[in-house]
């Protein structure tokens, strides 16, 4: 299996990465107004009105973004500059996710804050299906989103809030250990999908040079065809030529006083019969000066 060149397979992630902004923009906008809504029950504050904003503005940012990789990526570009402008909005995205968290455990109960911490880890473990492609852009997404809160929770010195942080420090590791596991999986993928491609490639150009190749052989076939029916014509005109000349060969016995010859049979024929039986020669009859001076002296002929 081949591999693909760097420039290639960061075009390929970002592509993945962009597709999967469809599923995820929705996703987050959503749990955003769910989780600003529940908590504002509870405080009334209208730090989560402008803390909802502010996600509806980054989540925007990233639709932006990923339409405008669509359109560029018919041309040539720097892949560096979109993985910046994606990641920004990735890390926005996640740290005003880990804002919230911090401020739900500042101003909410038990109960509000676990159901927080929650909806923190079910969009960590979405980010490793929509963010795998990408390792660092994984990271800039749930780092800020779990880290804080997690260190937050370890420096309480309380003994259900330090087990808490420890858990979600562990849950950070695994998810990110599942996210490269991820990544492999969709890198390898991506290596045989060009793979593929390239197949493809090389069998259609196969195809038309076998297409090519079929039709000069066709044509071939024909000119064979069309010289071996003028060479049968020619033997049947040649064979037909051959077939009307009669010729006469051989020695053959003439009389020497009345010019008669002997056939085969033994028989005395006028010279004329015997040559036109065995030609398809004519003869008509006349007389030379010499015999008409011998047979007819009185006249003048």
């Amino acid at each position: 299996m081949k591999t693909l060149p760097k420039s290639k397979f960061e075009k390929k992630r970002l592509e993945t990465l962009c597709g999967q902004s469809n599923v995820a923009l929705p996703g987050n906008l959503l749990v955003a107004f769910c989780i600003a809504l529940f908590l504002w029950q509870k405080t009334y504050d209208h730090f989560l009105i402008f803390w909802f904003l502010s996600m509806v503005a980054v989540l925007l940012a990233r639709y932006l973004i990923a339409r405008s990789f669509k359109s560029a990526i018919k041309k040539k570009f720097d892949p560096k500059i979109w993985f910046l402008r994606y990641g920004a909005c990735l890390f926005l995205n996640g740290l005003l996710w880990g804002i919230l968290g911090i401020y739900a455990y500042f101003t909410t109960s038990q109960l509000y804050l676990s159901i927080t911490l929650v909806t923190l880890a079910g969009l960590v473990a979405a980010g490793v299906a929509t963010n795998a492609a990408s390792i660092p852009t994984f990271l800039v997404f749930s780092s800020p989103i779990l880290l804080p809160f997690g260190i937050l929770l370890i420096s309480s010195w309380q003994f259900e809030q330090v087990l808490l942080g420890i858990l979600v420090i562990i849950y950070f590791l695994v998810t990110g250990q599942a996210a490269k596991q991820l990544n492999a999986v969709i890198m390898e993928s991506l290596t045989y999908r060009d793979e593929k491609v390239r197949l493809l490639n090389d069998l259609l150009k196969e195809k038309k040079q076998s297409l090519a190749l079929n039709k000069r052989l066709e044509q071939d076939i024909e000119r064979r065809k069309k010289t071996e029916k003028e060479k049968e014509f020619l033997i049947e005109e040649l064979q037909k030529a051959l077939n009307e000349v009669k010729t006469l060969n051989g020695l053959i016995p003439i009389c020497a006083q009345c010019k008669k010859v002997r056939d085969d049979k033994g028989y005395w024929n006028q010279i004329e019969s015997y040559i036109q039986e065995r030609s398809d020669a004519d003869f008509s009859h006349s007389i030379c000066p010499d015999c008409s001076k011998h047979l007819y002296p009185d006249l003048d002929l």
